[in-house]
């Protein structure tokens, strides 16, 4: 379970870095001029990288405790990037790219790295109360 956790971490980390950019484009990158879901995709950008170094720090630190840690901070990382979008802004429109591309996907890993996540604590948290009672 504790690869699982930085292997997830990782992943949308890395994800989280290239979707606005590479794979689902903001507006800005699109042709569009410059505008408030540009500010988004810097964002996101900040958070992947900072989901990066959580990744790099559980499968550096592989103790369950620090396992756990792990796992929480990244929930915190995939609340606030599916927040960004609302706090910076994006276009409402539905031809736009990032209306349609970016604020969906990077809302979708951030749910389902969060849904890993709890599944990851709630599993780490089963195996420790079993260790302590056998």
């Amino acid at each position: 379970m504790k690869n699982v956790i930085s292997l997830a971490a990782l992943l949308s980390g890395l994800l989280l870095i290239l979707l606005p950019r590479y794979i689902l484009p903001a507006c800005e990158y699109e042709g569009y001029p410059h505008m408030h879901c540009s500010d988004t995709a810097h964002a996101e950008y900040i958070v992947g990288a900072a989901l990066l170094a959580v990744g790099i720090g559980a499968f550096v630190l592989k103790s369950t405790v620090m396992s756990i840690v792990s796992a929480a901070a990244s929930i915190v990382l995939y609340v606030i990037a599916f927040l960004l979008p609302d706090k910076y802004g994006y276009c409402h429109s539905s031809r736009m790219p990032c209306n349609y591309g970016m604020v969906p996907g990077v809302r979708f890993v951030a749910s389902i790295g969060g849904i890993i996540m709890v599944v990851a604590i709630i599993l780490l948290m089963r195996s420790i109360r079993k260790k302590g009672s056998a």
